[in-house]
This record gives structure tokens, C-alpha cells and sequence, in this order.
């Protein structure tokens, strides 16, 4: 098989990515060697210098806290370094990292290493984010067919029978979308969307963790100092957050959270489920706010739609499915799929670009007005910023999409033009996305007001391209726009892919099982052992087989500490994942 014929469709998370395909016709998510389909948005280093993706990175937070990079989705588009380890790396190398991870467990799987894919998005990322995901996929080796709005893609996996009108909201760990679908014999056709690309679980997480921290008296100072006792902190209240789905109230426990001996900082505070949900509350509010936008785009009642379907992490939060269900005064759907729905999405599109018959044809919008600078009735302004912004392509248009507009010189044996190119709903140039400039010149002597005709084409996956035509000439110039801060030449992209290929395969990689156990990994080992016992001593529903299993764990890492040598990461690992199964 030629692994270039291959197509996957990727769920790119903010705290899981996901990968599957449509095999003989049927939907198909990869697991890790463990069984797992999730795997953990977070990088690592270990000792030996050699990159780790997923749980294993997770599990390296409280030795490494500011060498392990989590939440790296929502610094897409910027230009902020993340240090991974003793390196520096941009948010499109490290979001390569997890995507060569999950290219590993489709090979692992399949024999073959996967060479196309479909990458979904959040229905609000704008142009720069768009671009810094595609430049991620190219890093990790992939041809990326298409980008795909996140709700569109989960709308994709649900059978909605005659009802086609859809609104699905899309609450994740790190952004939030909403977006309203029609369906309609075999098509489906997003009418519009809204969202938050700052909004999501981890700020659920955050304001959890400053209600604890409060709490905390003269200890706070301490803790906030120690980057370990953050990092152990942030993962409790996390825990905390998803227990109280099901629980009243929860008990935070985290003996020498900070310090050690008689020293040492203890944590045991109460926390309920009425207080996650005062803190949840103005975030949700802020999802509604949302929600009330897309009716007006769509120019729908919520009296109108058919079915409400809640997916994404954060929707798991009993309090918001209540809270969306009585604003919309609508019932709600939320079943299995709340966290796999986006990537069995993307994994039909996939089928569908590979030529199999899996997935309704689907329409979609772009969700942010595309524009160019003009000057205003009242004249120029004093710089490029203060040009009004003249709409060619409104958000919510259908793409693929190409839409004109003329424009006009302003003196007579004008040199040349340029015209700017923004994204986003500002009236002005300056108060929208820059994206940048179509130049033509130089041009020949032609009288004032003469025509230019200027032609946007938004293709499926929101790639831009311009071409500006000066009329009496014919001069004309054409622009593919791509804004992010590190657009490569193909040279440096197979360079950096290179760079990265080898970062993953460093020789030393696997940690040596002899070497003395460090007072970070000591620590680290009798947190997550005290953890442990606590969950043991709290669960006596534990079957006896998922007890033996933990306690097996907890006696190898505990044994291993005591001798002072050991390969105490691969220890961690095992007993982590034997607690996330009694999760």
C-alpha cells in the first residue's frame, strides 16, 4: 500500500488528540499499546534528552513543570516559544510532536504510516491559527487535505433522522464553538458559527485552582513559589472538577504539597459541587453569549431547532448541560461520544477523501469576514490602520467562495496601488487581523478613478488568495496569503521536519534502569503514592482485580525508591495508568 494513499482524520486537542479512519467501510479510532484511544496534548523531555508525547509526558509534570508543554493549542497563530525540556520550540513544532505520535499508533496498527489527513479546528481560529495547524501537520509528514470546523465534524457522527436543524456546542479544553447545521438529503450545511478560542476547561481548571489556593492562608506564598506543588495542585483540582460530575463533594488531599519533613505543606480542603458550579457559572454564561450570536447569524429562534448536541470535555459538567438546556428552553443531547465525537468526524471526512461513501457532503462557512482597505467618504486617513474596511467575503458565506469588488485609484498616473487584506468585523483596517498587502505596480499613465477589480477565493480548508487587476492595463498581481508568524520555505519546513524526526529518536532514549533516583523523582513517587492509597481506602467498590493491580503498582515504585535505583519513570507510568482506570 502507498502510505501517501492513506487518509486519517485528527482531532488536534487542547488537552486529548484523537486519530482514526474508515476501514472496509467502517469508523475506526487508534489505540495506544494500552488500549486507549486518548492521547494526552502534552510534551515532555525525559533525562536522556529524548521527547515524550502523551501520558508518559503527563506524568513528568511535577519534575518538569516548565519544561512540559500542555495546552499548546491555544498558542497557535502566536509567536510564543514553549520550552520542552532544555529546548525551544514554536507551537506548530511541539503540536508536530503529538501529531508524529499519533501517526505512530496508525502505523503500529496498520503497517503503514498514514501520509494524508483531515485536522479539524475550532470554528473560530482565524487565518494565523489555520495556518500554524496546517504547518504542523506538514512538519509531522503530512499532506493535509483539508481543515474542518470542529462542530461540523461532530455533527458528521450523529444520525439525526428527519430533524435538520442541529445546533452543536462544542465546550473542550481549551476553546469553545457553536455552530448551527442543516441537514438535507446526504448534505450538511453548517448556516453559522460562533466562538471563544480562549475559553474552555482550562479556564474551569484555573479558577478552581485560585478558589483552593485561597484557601490556603500564610501557605500560599509557598506554593506559588514551588513550580512543583502548582503543577500537583493544578492536577488535583482537575480530578476534583470531574469527580464532582458525579460526586457532591470531593475531599482535596496532597501531603508535602510543598516542603518537606515537619515543614511541609499539607492540603485538605472540602470542595462541592456547588461551589464548581459558582465557579463555572460565568464561563457558561459566556458559552450562551455565544449561542444567542449564531441565532442571530442563522436568523433562527431556538424554538426553530431540532436537536441540541453537547460534545467536548467540559460539557460533561452536569451544571452546563442544565444551563444550555434551559436557555434554549430545548432538550439536550450528550451520550458517548462527548469526547470522541469531533475525531469519528473527522475520521468519516477522511473516508470520504480516500473515495469511500461515508459521510454526508459537507457544506461549510468561514467564520470570520475577509476585507480590504479602502478609503472612506470622508477621505484617507493618516496611516493604513485608520482605511475602512470594505467586505468581500462575510463571515458565514459557504466555501469554497469567490467573490469581487472594485475599487478605484484616487489621482490621475497613479504609480501603483496597494491594498490592504484583514480578517475579522472591525470597520477599519487597524481593528482587524492583518493579514497583509496586494501590491500592483508599476503602473502605466491612466486617468483618476480608475477601475481595479480585486477577487478573493476562499478554498475548503480557509486558504485565502487574492488577485488584484488593474482594468485599463490589465496588470494585475495575485497573493495566497498565509499569516503565520512561521511560514516556511519548502527547504526550511524539511529542514525543521528533519530536526524534529531526530529530536523524537535521540539515542538514549529509553531511561537507564540503574540510575539513582533524583529528589524530584522521589518526591514525584511518594506523591503518587500517598494518591494511591487514598483512592484505594475510598473506593470499596474496587473490584479485586483493579485493587491487585493498583497495589501491585504502588508496591514496584514503592520498592524501587527504597533502593534508591531504579527506572522510576516506567514505574510512575504503570501506577498512573492503573489509577486513570479506576477513573
Amino acid at each position: 500500500m502507498d502510505t501517501a494513499d492513506t487518509v486519517v482524520g485528527i482531532d488536534l486537542g487542547t488537552t486529548n488528540s484523537l486519530i482514526g479512519t474508515v476501514i472496509s467501510g467502517k469508523l475506526v479510532l487508534f489505540r495506544d499499546s494500552s488500549n486507549v484511544e486518548l492521547l494526552p496534548s502534552v510534551v515532555g523531555m525525559d533525562p536522556a534528552g529524548a521527547i515524550l508525547v502523551g501520558r508518559t509526558a503527563r506524568n513528568r509534570r511535577w519534575i518538569d513543570p516548565a519544561g512540559t508543554a500542555t495546552s499548546v493549542k491555544r498558542l497557535m497563530g502566536s509567536e510564543t516559544p514553549i520550552r520542552v525540556g532544555n529546548r525551544e520550540l514554536t507551537p506548530p513544532q511541539v503540536s508536530a510532536l503529538i501529531l508524529g505520535a499519533l501517526l505512530d499508533r496508525a502505523e503500529q496498527a496498520s503497517g503503514h504510516r498514514p501520509g494524508r489527513a483531515v485536522i479539524t479546528v475550532p470554528a473560530y481560529f482565524d487565518d494565523r491559527q489555520r495556518e500554524a495547524t496546517r504547518l504542523a501537520g506538514e512538519l509531522a509528514g503530512l499532506k493535509v487535505e483539508r481543515l474542518v470546523n470542529e462542530p461540523t465534524a461532530a455533527a458528521m457522527c450523529y444520525q439525526t433522522g428527519g430533524e435538520a436543524l442541529v445546533l452543536v456546542y462544542d465546550f473542550g479544553g481549551g476553546t469553545f464553538d457553536v455552530s448551527i447545521l442543516e441537514r438535507d438529503e446526504g448534505f450538511l450545511e453548517v448556516k453559522a458559527s460562533h466562538g471563544d478560542t480562549h475559553l474552555g476547561g482550562d479556564d474551569i481548571d484555573l479558577a478552581l485552582f485560585e478558589l483552593v489556593l485561597g484557601r490556603t492562608g500564610d501557605a500560599r506564598s509557598r506554593i506559588e513559589r514551588d513550580p512543583s506543588a502548582r503543577a500537583r495542585l493544578m492536577d488535583a483540582v482537575e480530578r476534583a472538577k470531574i469527580a464532582l460530575s458525579t460526586r457532591d463533594e470531593v475531599q482535596l488531599s496532597e501531603p508535602f504539597l510543598a516542603g518537606s519533613g515537619d515543614d511541609g505543606v499539607h492540603l485538605e480542603q472540602l470542595l462541592t459541587r456547588e461551589e464548581l458550579e459558582q465557579v463555572v457559572e460565568p464561563f457558561v454564561k459566556r458559552t450562551l453569549d455565544c449561542i444567542d450570536a449564531t441565532l442571530r447569524d442563522a436568523r433562527l429562534a431556538a424554538s426553530a431547532l431540532d436537536r441540541v448536541i453537547l460534545v467536548g470535555g467540559s460539557s460533561r459538567i452536569p451544571f452546563v448541560s442544565r444551563r444550555v438546556g434551559a436557555h434554549l428552553e430545548r432538550p439536550v443531547l450528550m451520550d458517548d461520544n462527548v469526547d470522541r465525537a469531533v475525531a469519528l468526524g473527522a475520521a468519516m471526512l477522511a473516508g470520504r477523501a480516500a473515495g469511500q461513501q461515508v459521510a454526508d457532503v459537507l457544506v461549510d462557512i468561514t467564520s470570520h469576514t475577509l476585507a480590504c482597505g479602502a478609503i472612506g467618504e470622508d477621505g484617507p486617513g493618516t496611516d493604513a490602520d485608520e482605511l475602512i474596511a470594505s467586505p468581500v467575503i462575510p463571515r458565514n458565506t459557504v466555501v469554497p467562495v469567490e467573490r469581487s469588488r472594485t475599487l478605484f485609484t484616487m489621482m490621475e498616473d497613479q504609480a501603483g496601488v496597494e491594498i490592504p487584506v484583514v480578517q475579522g468585523e472591525g470597520e477599519t483596517v487597524g481593528d482587524n487581523t492583518w493579514l497583509g498587502l496586494v501590491r500592483i505596480e508599476p503602473l502605466p499613465p491612466s486617468p483618476a478613478l480608475s477601475p481595479v477589480e480585486v477577487t478573493f477565493r476562499l478554498d475548503l480548508s480557509g486558504v485565502l488568495t487574492v488577485r488584484a487587476k488593474h482594468v485599463p492595463s490589465g496588470m494585475d498581481a495575485k497573493v495566497t496569503f498565509s499569516n503565520s508568524p512561521y511560514h516556511l520555505t519548502a527547504q526550511r519546513r524539511d529542514a525543521q521536519r528533519k530536526e524534529l524526526e531526530a529530536l523524537r529518536t535521540v539515542a538514549g532514549a529509553p531511561a537507564n534502569s540503574i540510575s539513582p533516583v533524583s529528589d524530584s523523582e522521589r518526591k514525584l513517587a511518594g506523591a503518587l503514592i500517598a494518591r494511591a492509597e487514598r483512592q484505594l481506602s475510598g473506593s470499596p467498590e474496587l473490584s479485586p482485580e483493579a485493587r491487585e493491580s493498583v497495589q501491585g503498582a504502588v508496591g514496584e515504585l514503592a520498592q524501587c525508591v527504597a533502593g534508591g535505583t531504579g527506572d522510576v519513570n516506567a514505574l510512575v507510568d504503570a501506577l498512573s495508568d492503573a489509577l486513570l482506570d479506576l477513573a
